[in-house]
């Protein structure tokens, strides 16, 4: 089987939970979202021949398929073995799913980069969110700005700017002509 036949099949099997993510706006959507359109894209224009497969467009959807399958079965495994499907349930830690995946992400990012990090503290909040998820324990308010609080105590130079891979699938997507991020205008009042 190849790649794309491969991500076909896979799509079939998520459908269900990534239309659930989007249906309640968890950010989790937000975070897959762009990797997950950029992917259709490539699919369905080289499925009628729009697109010509080339060395970036097989390197582009090999690095995204990966990541996203990576990530999205790192949820399901969450939401299987933590919390028994129950969506619900585990809907009310978004915001913790999305820091530890973004944690992955830096963390990523500063070994791509060869850059001088804290590994106990790196590893300690990522412990720490995993408890919160394991124990059901409830969500501190301020959990996005603690998680950017020790992440930047983390990272010995202060010149390491993070730009990644969800990053780099929005620059593609645009590159592609999706504009995924478009809103419509309203006007409000009576239509002149």
């Amino acid at each position: 089987m190849d790649i794309y036949s491969e991500y076909a099949s896979w799509v079939k099997e998520i459908q269900d939970m990534y239309m659930e993510l989007k249906e309640h706006h968890l950010s989790l959507y937000d975070r897959f979202m762009p990797i997950y359109e950029v992917l259709n894209h490539i699919y369905e224009k080289l499925h009628t021949n729009e697109l010509e497969k080339d060395d970036d467009i097989e390197k582009i959807f090999s690095v995204g398929f990966e990541y996203l399958h990576d990530q999205i079965e790192t949820c399901k495994m969450y939401l299987e073995d933590v919390f028994k499907n129950d969506f619900h349930a585990f809907a009310e830690y978004d915001v913790v799913f999305s820091s530890l995946l973004y944690i992955e992400d830096v963390r990523y990012e500063l070994s791509e980069k060869k850059f001088q990090v804290d590994e106990k503290k790196l590893n300690d909040l990522i412990e720490e969110l995993e408890l919160l998820v394991n124990h059901h324990a409830e969500i501190p308010e301020n959990l996005i700005l603690y998680v950017d609080d020790i992440l930047s105590s983390v990272i010995k130079d202060k010149g390491f700017e993070f730009y990644g891979i969800i990053d780099i699938f929005i620059d593609v997507a645009e590159t592609l002509g999706l504009y995924l991020f478009e809103e419509e205008d309203f006007v409000i009042g009576r239509d002149v």
